[in-house]
């Protein structure tokens, strides 16, 4: 993807659904109202309706292996088939409108990846708290969790490529 002068992309990044569909839904929903255009899911899905209803999101969707992913070979059958979600296995590393990004379920890895200089973003989940710092010139993100239980709140983040700024967003 080449940038253009001037234009810039919002992406929504989620984590940690553990199959609350109800609260995925929503989130996708606020993502389209942000007018996002690419997903990013830091995994634990866990199952294959939730590909379908990452399928609901307009733009194209990256996703990465969680901890409890319980059915993989069906979601890895599912991803084969889809035109718009990439499956990335553990480590996804890519350039969005001139953002360097890596997302990676597991914080030790995503800390190693931000501290490396290599990155603008950083992405992991699995705590399903919500985290965000600076690193040298990286933001290290733990989007929490759209699940809502561990943490008592259902999070998620839009990031801004042109900014480079990120805004938390809570469920009701």
């Amino acid at each position: 993807m080449t940038d253009i002068q001037g234009y810039f992309m919002k992406l929504a990044i989620m984590s940690d659904s553990h199959e609350n569909w109800t609260n995925l839904t929503k989130a996708i929903g606020i993502a389209h109202q942000e007018n996002c255009e690419q997903l990013f899911f830091a995994g634990d899905l866990i199952s294959p309706p939730g590909l379908k209803v990452l399928e609901q999101f307009n733009g194209k969707v990256h996703f990465v292996w969680g901890n409890n992913e319980g059915e993989k070979v069906n979601l890895t059958r599912m991803f084969d088939k889809s035109e718009k979600s990439t499956l990335y296995g553990d480590i996804c590393e890519l350039e969005i409108m001139g953002v360097k990004i890596f997302m990676n379920h597991y914080p030790k890895i995503a800390e190693i990846a931000a501290n490396s200089g290599d990155y603008d973003l950083v992405i992991h989940g699995h705590t399903h708290t919500y985290r965000e710092e600076i690193l040298g010139k990286t933001r290290l993100i733990n989007p929490g969790e759209i699940q809502g239980f561990l943490s008592g709140q259902a999070t998620f983040i839009i990031y801004d490529t042109s900014t480079k700024t990120s805004k938390k967003i809570v469920l009701e």
